[in-house]
């Protein structure tokens, strides 16, 4: 049996307040672009980011390792320009009976573009859980990993293994857009 590294949960939210937020301020995309803009052959450097929830940004001395190393996490400011972020997070939380919130990120694939294929290490991504609600979304765009792709819709969430090698791809005339959720439960999986 093969493994599963992405998988649909029963979960639904409604995301129409989300997109009309982000509609409303366009400025909130790539504030702190530590994954799209860092380095040349980021395998996010396609896309717009927009770091909702990290590590206090008070904690940053120049030393990026530190930074992404062992912290609890805090809402940035954009949270309140954005609130509807806070909502999907607690209810998505709640359902999950996660004990800690975590990173909270959300996503732009722009049409014909892509996030590269990529494992995310560190700190982080192990001691978290990601789950992705869908903001935004059309026919054909994928969030992929070897032998396994979805084409989630508005609304919908789901959980992925980011320890192994995926990728988003997107060929359509229609933006992606991600909202990263991570979590941390009693139980994984």
């Amino acid at each position: 049996m093969a493994q599963q590294y992405l998988k649909m949960t029963e979960h639904r939210f409604e995301v129409n307040r989300l997109q009309e937020e982000l509609k409303a301020w366009p400025d909130v995309w790539n504030e702190l672009p530590w994954r799209t803009r860092a380095y040349t052959n980021s395998p996010h450097r396609e896309i717009d980011d927009i770091w909702v929830r990290y590590n206090p940004l008070r904690n940053f001395d120049g030393n990026w390792e530190k930074f992404n190393g062992p912290h609890e996490a805090e809402w940035y400011p954009v949270a309140w320009r954005i609130p509807s972020v806070i909502e999907l997070v607690i209810s998505l939380a709640t359902k999950l009976e996660a004990k800690e919130v975590g990173a909270v990120l959300v996503t732009r694939v722009p049409p014909g573009k892509q996030v590269y294929p990529h494992v995310d290490g560190g700190w982080h991504a192990r001691y978290y859980e990601k789950f992705v609600i869908q903001v935004a979304s059309s026919p054909g765009q994928s969030f992929n990993f070897e032998g396994e792709s979805l084409d989630a819709r508005p609304g919908e969430c789901y959980w992925f293994d980011n320890s192994q090698s995926h990728w988003v791809l997107n060929p359509t005339s229609e933006e992606r857009i991600s909202l990263i959720v991570c979590v941390r439960r009693e139980k994984c999986h």
